[in-house]
């Protein structure tokens, strides 16, 4: 029942599946069309040649023998082959170079997709999942788009065929068409059951693949190698590509065991075929009903039908199993919004307050609370320093004020009006932040702080300058040109942490954003390097709302108010005078880090 239901479901997928990707093929290259169906007609009329030629090669050959008839009719068979020939490498070369080109069109819209997708998406096992099953169920598994188109043209090209040689069959011997049937019949239902048993490992192989294609990008990468190197780490991350290598490759063993044996029987079926074919039509010729012209011609119209008929069949299965593993792409590219999408507005010229009003968060599938209810207001200008332990909910406190997650219970409002009602790009373009996990690209210092292809160079001075990365800047031969990491340019540069603080620092600084948040990427500084930054950032940030954001304590001196977190709760608000001597978590972390302060 299962079984039947998966079937219906695969096929139901074909049509929109068609639909949508064949829309992105005419959006992005029209020419493909002409080239798919100038294929199929070639495909399917090629084979008449070598069905109806011979005939009257061989009946020239037994009956007049005239030399000058059968050189005619040899030359014709040899250059109308090598034409086809041609003519299918050159459709097979403007196919490949179209269909590559799409390839990489589709590559790039699931790229875009990812960086689009809500951001909880990006955290979700589940989500992490289906897009491996979008990026493979887009590869090996189906071919893609000419994986699909392959399948199409088999279809239209067999039927093309098929109608030919059905014709010819007929005319000659037409009890033969129910002879043929009975075969194909038996070959469809060996080849349902192998792809239906393919389908199915393909999907559990999802997941192994995912975990491989982990490892081994560390592996691969040059990113971890120090980190390798000094804990002597290769033995643990080589096991683990081992370990899911070997899974494979216990997997596709049970695989191609039970496939051997549908290819034996496949070519059991095959081997009947061609004895009952050659027997009963041989039969016929002794017996004087055939001519030896119509023997070859039925032998290979035969072949060609069951050949066609078969590969009709087994196309359509396998276009509706492609169609599955394609539809993955589809659904993850139409994911629906995790986040309401509001429509007020974002003025970034006039100071805004912040309230959050009893505010509750629970990560996706998580068991308990983040952040419980949570009461607190950000006046515009304030400077406000968020501390507590490692786990308090600090960062989570932050992805809720950016938008990056939405509020499982209570409100945060801007201005008196719930965030979720604003347009959520403008309303994010009024934060300037440096998380702790910031990442700097492999691509030039002005395009890192830019974050665009075309940057303001005099503005990307100017941060880097507010930043203090002046002095280093001054030592690199290329400036703000120079490329960051050695992945692609052999002048590239490695900066030690301090120097890529600062850059993830200018970065802020050139957005210019009315509210900065620093959300500890200094926790890797001892505490007077921390302070120095966190110090710097003050001053650079003018009279603009400020967030810090630290289990330690650098920020809190220099700023309005302080709101200490612990285990999802605020616990304590006030100013650094009025918390340090209050007796409470402010005031023991204080007294626990103030040596390295004074």
């Amino acid at each position: 029942m299962k079984d039947r239901q998966a079937r219906r479901q695969r096929y139901r997928n074909v049509l929109p599946v068609m639909a949508y990707f064949y829309r992105m093929a005419w959006q992005n290259d029209k020419s493909y069309f002409v080239l798919v169906f100038c294929n199929m007609l070639v495909r399917g009329g090629s084979p008449f040649l070598n069905i109806v030629l011979p005939k009257f090669l061989i009946d020239e050959l037994v009956g007049a023998r005239r030399p000058e008839q059968v050189l005619l009719l040899v030359a014709v068979l040899v250059l109308s082959n090598y034409l086809l020939s041609h003519i299918r490498n050159l459709l097979d070369y403007f196919l490949s170079r179209s269909q590559g080109r799409l390839s990489m069109k589709l590559d790039e819209l699931l790229g875009d997709q990812i960086m689009r997708m809500d951001f909880e998406y990006t955290e979700n096992a589940a989500v992490l999942d289906h897009l491996e099953k979008a990026r493979t169920g887009m590869s090996w598994y189906s071919g893609g788009i000419g994986g699909f188109s392959e399948s199409l043209t088999n279809i239209a090209a067999g039927a093309i065929t098929l109608a030919g040689t059905l014709a010819i069959i007929c005319s000659l011997s037409p009890w033969l068409i129910l002879l043929l049937l009975l075969l194909i019949a038996g070959n469809l239902f060996l080849t349902s059951l192998q792809q239906k048993q393919e389908v199915q490992f393909r999907k559990d192989l999802v997941g192994i693949n995912r975990r491989f294609n982990y490892y081994f990008d560390i592996v691969k990468s040059i990113r971890y190698g120090k980190d390798i190197r000094m804990y002597h780490a290769r033995p643990l991350v080589l096991g683990r590509v081992s370990e899911y290598i070997d899974k494979d490759w216990v997997m596709e063993n049970q695989l191609n065991r039970s496939q051997n044996k549908y290819n034996a029987l496949l070519t059991g079926v095959n081997v009947l075929q061609q004895t009952l074919l050659y027997g009963v039509l041989g039969l016929r010729v002794l017996g004087g009903v055939l001519g030896i012209g119509d023997f070859q011609m039925l032998i290979s119209a035969a072949n060609s039908f069951t050949d066609s008929l078969g590969g009709i069949l087994r196309q359509i299965i396998a276009i509706g199993t492609k169609a599955d593993f394609m539809n993955e792409y589809r659904t993850f590219m139409e994911y629906p919004a995790a986040q309401p999408q509001g429509t007020l507005p974002v003025d970034a010229d006039v100071p805004h307050t912040f309230e959050f009003q009893d505010v509750s968060f629970r990560y996706p599938e998580a068991d308990s609370d983040s952040l419980s209810h949570v009461s607190l207001t950000i006046p515009a200008g304030q400077t406000l320093s968020v501390v507590g332990e490692n786990g308090a909910g600090k960062t989570t406190f932050i992805k809720l004020l950016c938008r990056l997650y939405d509020v499982t219970d209570g409100r945060i409002l801007m201005d008196g009006v719930d965030i979720r009602e604003y347009d959520r790009e403008q309303y994010r373009r009024l934060f300037s932040v440096v998380f702790q996990d910031y990442r700097l690209f492999s691509f030039t210092i002005a395009e890192n702080v830019s974050a665009d292809d075309r940057p303001d160079r005099g503005r990307v001075l100017e941060a880097l300058k507010k930043a203090g990365f002046q002095e280093r800047l001054e030592q690199l031969e290329k400036g703000i040109d120079t490329p960051v990491y050695k992945n692609f340019e052999k002048d590239g540069v490695e900066f030690s942490g301090g120097e890529s603080q600062k850059l993830a620092i200018a970065r802020a600084m050139y957005r210019s954003s009315p509210i900065a948040i620093l959300d500890e990427p200094t926790a890797a500084l001892d505490p007077l390097a921390e302070a120095d930054i966190y110090q710097r950032f003050d001053a650079l940030i003018g009279g603009k709302t400020a967030l810090y954001i630290s289990h330690r304590l650098s920020s809190s001196r220099f700023c309005d108010r302080i709101a200490v977190f612990h285990q999802g709760a605020l616990i304590e608000y006030g100013s650094h005078h009025e918390l340090a001597g209050a007796g409470g978590k402010y005031s023991e972390m204080w007294q626990a880090q103030a040596q390295y302060y004074l």
